[in-house]
């Protein structure tokens, strides 16, 4: 993490951070909990020095459980394999001189979004002064879209470039399989 010295020039200059919180994780849902205090006093000092004045917080998760019973064995551990969470907090600041930008932003919930979204999102706040240029970004190989600026409807997979193994709209399918079949009566053995 780094941290913001109380100078006016460190104030001014952008600064990313990033941390990586797995191992609680992996192995139940459960220990999540033990991230909570430590969380919750991150977020606080945050607030009481009015960082978060001028901070944009983003919290994703990679996926869920890899491992145990939840995951095998429930449509629930099954989803959130593939179906990692985004959260996108965004300063008062920001929401006041940037309405449109706000309110795609929160239409764009519960949409199919995927992380060279969160990527091109991220990128867009280094370069609010100026339009955002779609074209620019499509000549340029970036597939993702601007969270701010692009409402994203009712995207497909194919659409937000989301590979077939990872499909929830292919996966989620359900296909009748002949439990006399070849394939079945090997499985069986095995």
């Amino acid at each position: 993490m780094t941290s913001v010295n109380s100078t006016s020039t460190s104030k001014r200059r952008p600064i990313f951070a990033f941390t990586f919180f797995s191992a609680l994780t992996h192995h139940g849902l459960n220990e999540a909990r033990y991230m909570d205090e430590l969380l919750e006093r991150f977020f606080w000092s945050l607030h009481e020095s009015g960082s978060l004045e001028n901070t944009a917080v983003v919290l994703l998760s990679d996926h869920g459980v890899r491992y145990g019973v939840t995951r095998g064995c429930t449509r629930m551990g099954w989803y959130e394999e593939n179906l990692p969470m985004l959260l996108i907090a965004m300063p008062a600041s920001f929401r006041r001189r940037h309405v449109n930008m706000t309110m795609t932003l929160r239409n764009n919930q519960n949409k199919l979004t995927t992380p060279l979204d969160v990527h091109e999102t991220i990128r867009r706040l280094l370069y609010l002064g100026s339009p955002y240029n779609d074209t620019h970004r499509a000549a340029h190989g970036r597939r993702g879209v601007s969270l701010f600026d692009v409402t994203l409807g009712d995207r497909t997979c194919k659409d937000a470039s989301i590979a077939s193994t990872y499909c929830e709209c292919d996966l989620s399918n359900s296909h009748p399989v002949d439990v006399k079949s070849e394939q079945v009566i090997r499985v069986r053995m095995i």
